[in-house]
């Protein structure tokens, strides 16, 4: 048996032991669920070998329900979560109250000022941020800083984190079995009393928070390819949100965010570890039963429109040279998904067609990955490359080397070990990810928001149901020309060159 054989032979007898293990990972077995009578979603699965239990809680808000004016809410909203309720983060919660009504009324007098006037009065503005900076240090003798994160630590909480993405935001710790109700209570006041306490001072943070990225070589440019490549949907900013936007948000903003979203029918608790699933159910009950149903949140109204030409974007910055090539494919819950998934399997990794390809044959790249970005309402699959530096290699053999590469998947039916390969290691990274119980949670718990849960046991049904034939349809339908949009990044040198001058490779 040569090399390429016995490694064939470990893979599939490692795939085989690993599908036979999941055979006892089937969620449909293991998954209890239950639903309050005010639309909070409680899932949860029974593992026992040790006494913690990892809890979440998800809501269905991100950056793609916000809207021009107020975006990057999601995330700033994540942080002011964790500056406490009316029983939570306070010494005296009537005394800070007292003072945050002054903050308030003075902050809107400055932002009245300031963003909604013309030629507003500045001296005005100066005065009134200085009483409510007066005011704000005032208010620190009230403030107990940290107190959630130390609460949960006195308990022998781990892991408290939290997370905002474009779809959905999370809060996460993992707790002692006999703490589960310690989370029900903090979680529960979260959601029906947050109290945006150090909104302003807090707004800094987040905005020194894209004043970081911002200093990253590149980011830029690849913020502004993402905005360029979405032309309606709100996919087209990032999670940060424009800066402009974080300035002129106001605390009433927040508080209707929050109201709009952060409401029992629109969230999922997930509990998975040593539990009693109906001790859960009870204590769920008792803490969050009481909390009002909100406002059914509306799904997003503007989607992605078809793309009918090229869009090419070029820029500078003093970083690695790369190529983008991005395509629109179509969201999650659509039948060629798992075809999707098949194709990304083919690109990358060390033994994957691109890094084959680019890197060791043509020795044109130092990196090439290809992926697909299944998401809600959109998708995105994207190429993309470094050129090698030494040499000759110029951004248009770069992207020719990709288009072939990308052809090929059009033209070549892939041979059925290639594609069995692929297959084993996709639906082994899944079965992983399931061992973990935080891996679980999080999988479930987002899954709930969309497709719901059960959408994750047909997921290896449809993965193994890919064919050649399918890769070389779905190719050739999304991973057309007028369907495409180039970034094309170039190394800039310090000093010698200024905006809009391209270098080798950027005259087309």
């Amino acid at each position: 048996m040569n090399r390429f054989h016995r490694r064939w032979a470990i893979l599939t007898l490692m795939f085989f032991i690993l599908l036979s293990g999941a055979r006892a990972l089937n969620l449909e077995d293991q998954v209890i669920e239950h639903t309050l009578d005010n639309g909070l979603r409680i899932l949860m699965v029974e593992r026992s070998e040790v006494p913690r239990v990892v809890c979440h809680i998800y809501y269905r808000v991100g950056s793609i329900f916000e809207r021009p004016g107020i975006t990057g809410i999601s995330h700033f909203h994540e942080h002011m979560m964790f500056k406490g309720t009316r029983m939570m983060g306070v010494s005296d919660f009537e005394a800070d109250h007292r003072l945050n009504v002054k903050i308030d009324s003075l902050m809107d007098l400055v932002y009245n000022e300031k963003y909604h006037k013309k030629n507003g009065d500045m001296d005005a503005v100066r005065i009134w941020q200085q009483q409510a900076e007066s005011l704000m240090k005032e208010e620190k003798q009230y403030i107990i800083k940290d107190d959630l994160w130390e609460t949960y630590m006195r308990n022998g909480g781990t892991g408290l984190n939290a997370s905002t993405g474009k779809e959905s935001t999370g809060y996460y710790v993992t707790l002692p079995a006999n703490k589960v109700e310690l989370q029900m209570l903090l979680e529960s006041d979260r959601m029906a009393n947050a109290y945006f306490r150090e909104f302003y001072s807090e707004k800094e943070v987040v905005r020194e928070e894209r004043r970081l990225s911002e200093n990253r070589p590149g980011y830029l440019f690849q913020e502004q390819l993402n905005a360029t490549f979405y032309a309606a949907s709100p996919y087209s900013w990032g999670v940060i949100g424009w800066d402009i936007d974080l300035q002129t948000m106001t605390k009433q903003d927040m508080i209707d965010f929050n109201r709009q979203y952060y409401v029992p029918n629109n969230a999922v608790a997930v509990y998975v570890g040593d539990i009693d699933p109906q001790k859960i159910i009870r204590m769920a009950e008792k803490y969050f039963g009481s909390i009002p149903r909100g406002p059914e949140p509306e799904p997003i109204r503007t989607l992605e429109p078809p793309q009918h030409c090229e869009k090419r974007l070029y820029g500078e910055a003093p970083t690695m040279p790369s190529m983008t090539i991005l395509y629109h494919i179509p969201p999650a819950g659509h039948p060629d998904e798992a075809v999707f998934d098949v194709i990304t399997g083919l690109l990358n990794g060390r033994t994957g067609r691109l890094y084959k390809s680019l890197v060791l044959e043509k020795d044109l790249a130092t990196r090439a990955q290809g992926y697909g970005m299944v998401s809600a309402y959109s998708g995105a699959f994207n190429f993309g490359a470094l050129p090698k530096t030494q040499g000759e290699v110029t951004m248009e053999d770069l992207e020719r080397a990709l288009v072939e590469e990308i052809d090929r998947l059009k033209n070549e039916p892939v041979e059925e070990r290639e594609l069995q390969k692929v297959k084993n290691q996709t639906e082994a990274r899944f079965i992983r990810g399931l061992r973990s119980d935080y891996g679980l949670a999080a999988r479930l718990g987002r899954a709930e928001l969309y497709q719901g849960w059960r959408d994750l046991d047909r997921s290896s049904e449809r993965l193994n149901a890919v064919t050649a034939d399918d890769i070389m349809r779905v190719a050739s339908t999304y991973f057309v020309k007028d369907n495409r949009t180039v970034g094309i990044l170039l190394r800039k040198e310090t000093g010698s060159r200024g905006p809009g001058q391209a270098g080798r490779g950027s005259s087309r």
